[in-house]
């Protein structure tokens, strides 16, 4: 009997230890999306039916980047890139498309040193060729996008850390039903570990005295 007092007892402190574990986790960053399309007075390169959409975040440094009817040009690779209005410009990656023109890019911005960069544009660069220090010429799809500031109080507009994550329509949980949660779980725990002990209880009783 004492073995399974201490064992229900072992229980209740690994279900202690896991208070949260059932609520959900946020990222500090919060990701914004951007539309990609044949933009007058930067795109004049590829098909003007193509599209795409750029999933981004300066606080995680990454991006990614998913393109449609993008058809490839003999000769040329296409490569993504961010741009401020200054003419700063930062290689992002190189985009492979398929026959298709659907292509795809995920990856970290290693090399990311401002945050007010405004414009992503897929640009084509000749194969076997070095990414160069500005961007290419030959220019596809963009999208404009207003990086997202903080508001806390001393802190840069280019911050990229909000200080209220955006309303996306999903109720916040309260602290009551994140409370319900963790009761829960070490309400499972204890029945688990009653059931251990009736299991052992009923062993006990079937061996011979």
């Amino acid at each position: 009997m004492r073995r399974a007092a201490a064992f229900v007892f072992a229980a209740l402190l690994v279900a202690a230890s896991f208070p949260g574990r059932l609520t959900p986790a946020h990222a500090n960053g919060v990701p914004q999306l951007v539309k990609l399309t044949y933009v007058e007075g930067i795109s004049n390169w590829g098909p003007k039916t193509a599209e795409g959409v750029l999933e981004f975040s300066f606080a995680e440094a990454y991006a990614k980047v998913d393109v449609k009817n993008l058809v490839p040009q003999e000769g040329y690779t296409y490569d993504g890139w961010l741009r401020n209005a200054d003419g700063d410009a930062l290689f992002v990656g190189e985009i492979a498309v398929d026959a298709a023109g659907i292509g795809t890019f995920q990856g970290s911005l290693s090399n990311l040193d401002q945050y007010d960069y405004n414009v992503f544009i897929v640009a084509a660069r000749p194969v076997g060729t070095a990414v160069p220090a500005i961007i290419p010429g030959e220019r596809s799809i963009a999208g404009r996008f207003t990086v997202l500031g903080d508001t806390g109080a001393g802190s840069s507009t280019s911050d990229i850390r909000p200080a209220t994550l955006p309303d996306t329509g999903e109720k916040a949980e309260s602290p009551l039903q994140a409370n319900a949660g963790r009761l829960l779980y070490v309400l499972a725990v204890m029945a688990a570990a009653s059931g251990a002990v009736i299991t052992i209880r009923r062993i006990q009783r079937r061996r011979p005295a």
